[in-house]
């Protein structure tokens, strides 16, 4: 198959990464400085394929039924440009503008072999697929797993199979070394590279659903939206807001307080009012025994504005 005799072209650097004692040494032969090189470009590249921009609200959490139902028209065209931009080939492998063809196309996984392409721009490991052959490889049934994970293998390393899929597996290692403390960063080409591809393959999902939308008006049995889904204002009462009962309550106890203050119940002359006891007369004063003066006025209560008895 046109993958394996490809996969040919990746001995020598394959053979490279067999070496690995001294590679980031200055006794480092010209090869072994080559190979932490080219890895060390192709994390770079990797990674930063792999930053998933939002290319509408919360986009990293949407799915399919998102995308057809909440997106009017013009935001699906803003984000169809959006993911051309970063995917451009994706415009000539999702195509399903066919009436009818609402179904996630295999050659999704298959694409994977573009970004394989992008990772390894910069250093001087020959890729041996021209364009049309990568296009050629996305219509294939089982290119993935024929052609696409394996050559991903051979250049960014198989964990699972070191000895025959080396690949950056040793530069990982020596960079895992150079940064003991780090325990949130990933220094793994090869999960780079599937972290890039899953987000990938989630905004080929993206493209596919705006191609059904704008060939047929539906996406498998949801009816596109035309225009950006808004949510209505919610008639909900939140508990630390008072109901109109409260209110009342709060209306009456107010007006006990101050007849409590204009006239106090005995024969003192002294209030028997407290702080932060409601009133209802703005500026008015009382004397009280042991809080002293107390003047009526506006304070806060759980977020309620309210009159009531401060010094």
């Amino acid at each position: 198959m046109l993958g394996k005799s490809a996969l040919k072209l990746f001995a020598s650097f394959v053979a490279i990464a067999l070496i690995g004692g001294l590679l980031t040494s200055c006794g480092a032969s010209a090869e072994e400085k080559a190979l932490k090189a080219n890895c060390d470009k192709i994390f770079t590249n990797l990674k930063k394929i792999g930053e998933r921009s939002e290319i509408f609200r919360n986009s990293d959490v949407a799915d399919d039924k998102t995308v057809a139902i909440l997106l009017g028209e013009e935001t699906r065209k803003d984000v169809e440009r959006k993911i051309i931009a970063k995917y451009p080939f994706l415009d000539e492998i999702i195509v399903a503008k066919e009436k009818g063809n609402q179904f996630p196309d295999s050659y999704y996984y298959a694409g994977s072999i573009f970004i394989i392409a992008e990772a390894l721009k910069g250093t001087d490991v020959e890729f041996p697929y021209t364009r049309e052959q990568m296009l050629v490889i996305t219509t294939q049934e089982n290119a993935w797993r024929d052609v696409v994970d394996p050559l991903a293998d051979k250049i960014f390393g198989d964990s699972l199979d070191s000895a025959v899929n080396p690949g950056c597996i040793v530069i990982d290692q020596a960079r895992e070394e150079e940064n003991p403390n780090d325990y949130l960063s990933n220094f793994d080409t090869s999960t780079e590279f599937a972290q890039a591809s899953s987000d990938y393959l989630d905004f080929a999902d993206f493209l596919q659903v705006i191609r059904n939308c704008e060939a047929t008006g539906w996406h498998w049995t949801d009816k596109c939206a035309k225009e950006d889904y808004v949510s209505k204002p919610s008639t909900y009462t939140p508990s630390n807001e008072p109901t109109q009962e409260e209110l009342e309550i709060l209306a009456e106890r107010e007006a006990d307080a101050e007849r409590e203050a204009q006239n106090p119940s005995g024969s003192s002359r002294y209030s028997n009012v407290t702080p932060l006891q409601l009133c209802g007369s703005l500026g008015a004063v009382v004397q009280t025994e042991n809080y002293g003066q107390l003047t009526c006025k506006y304070v806060f209560i759980n977020r309620v504005r309210a009159l009531a008895w401060m010094r």
